[in-house]
C-alpha cells in the first residue's frame, strides 16, 4: 500500500512538472498558462489525452510528434522526472513515512517551492534569463512557509540581503560579466527561504557543482576532440556562458533536504 502512495505522489509530481513545462514555454509569448489545449510548436496540431500522460506519452511516442514527427524537446520528460523526484523529496521531507504527524500545509509549500525553482532552473537554462515573477513567486512562497512554522520574517529578510550583497558587490565589480543581476536576486531569495547558514552552503554548493560541472564537460571535449567525436567540436569552452541558476537551484534542494550547514554558521550565530 505505502509503494502505491509513493508512487501515486511521484507521479502528481511529474504531472505538475508537466505544468512547468507549459508555463516555461509558453511565458512571454502571450499565450494564456491556465487555459487552452497543449499544441506542438512544430505543426501546430492540437495534442490529445493520450499524448499528455507525463513520463509515459514521450516514451510511447519515443519523443517525437505524432503527426509531424518532430522531435520533443527532450527537457519535456526531464522535468516530468525531476518535478516527481522533488515532489517526493518534499513528501519526505515532512516526515518518515506517510502519516498524520505530516505537516500538510508545510509540505505543500514546499511542493510548491521545489517546483518554482525547478521552473526558474528550466526556464534560465532555455532563455539565460531568470524573470522577475518567478523570484516574486519564490519569494512569496517563502514567506507563506516562514508563517506556517513560525520563523521569524525580519530575520529571514535580513538573512537574504546580507547574503546577497557580497554577490551585488561582485557584480557591480565585473559589470555583470562574472555574475548575472537576476542571480544575485535569485541569491537573495534563497537565503530568505533557508536562512543565512544554509543560504550560504547552497550557494558554495552551487559554485563547487557549477565548477565540477564545468571541468568534467571541457574533459568530455579534449577526450572527444582527440577522438574525432563530432558531438564535440562547437561545444562548451572556457569562454562559454552558462546559467548559473540551475546550479544554485541544486544547492537550495541539496542544502534544504539535508539541512547542510558547511561552516557550522548557524552555531556561531546562536553564540551571539
Amino acid at each position: 500500500m505505502e509503494y502505491f502512495l509513493w508512487t501515486f505522489i511521484f507521479l502528481f509530481g511529474a504531472a505538475l512538472g508537466s505544468f512547468v513545462t507549459v508555463i516555461a514555454n509558453r511565458y512571454n509569448t502571450g499565450l494564456p498558462f491556465f487555459r487552452g489545449r497543449s499544441f506542438c510548436f512544430s505543426c501546430g496540431n492540437q495534442l490529445k489525452n493520450k499524448d499528455l500522460i507525463p513520463i509515459f506519452s514521450f516514451l510511447f511516442l519515443r519523443g517525437k510528434c505524432r503527426v509531424c514527427q518532430s522531435k520533443i524537446p527532450k527537457e519535456t520528460i526531464f522535468t516530468e522526472l525531476l518535478a516527481g523526484v522533488l515532489t517526493v523529496l518534499a513528501v519526505l521531507k515532512g516526515g518518515h513515512s506517510l502519516g498524520l504527524q505530516f505537516d500538510i500545509a508545510a509540505m505543500s509549500l514546499v511542493v510548491l517551492i521545489f517546483l518554482t525553482i525547478l521552473l526558474i532552473s528550466v526556464y534560465d537554462l532555455k532563455h539565460f534569463i531568470i524573470p522577475d515573477s518567478f523570484l516574486v513567486s519564490f519569494f512569496i512562497l517563502s514567506l507563506f512557509y516562514l508563517l506556517v512554522l513560525n520563523l521569524s520574517i525580519p530575520q529571514a529578510l535580513l538573512s537574504g540581503i546580507v547574503l546577497a550583497l557580497p554577490f551585488l558587490l561582485l557584480f557591480l565589480v565585473s559589470k555583470g560579466r562574472w555574475l548575472g543581476f537576476g542571480d544575485v536576486k535569485y541569491i537573495a531569495v534563497l537565503g530568505v527561504f533557508l536562512g543565512l547558514a544554509m543560504g550560504l552552503s547552497a550557494v558554495i554548493l552551487a559554485f563547487w557543482i557549477g565548477a565540477a560541472f564545468s571541468i568534467f564537460f571541457l574533459l568530455l571535449k579534449k577526450i572527444g576532440h582527440h577522438l574525432n567525436l563530432p558531438n564535440f567540436k562547437n561545444n562548451l569552452t572556457m569562454k562559454s556562458e552558462i546559467p548559473f541558476g540551475p546550479f544554485l537551484s541544486i544547492g537550495i534542494i541539496i542544502s534544504f533536504y539535508l539541512n547542510a550547514d558547511l561552516f557550522h554558521l548557524q552555531t556561531l550565530l546562536d553564540i551571539f
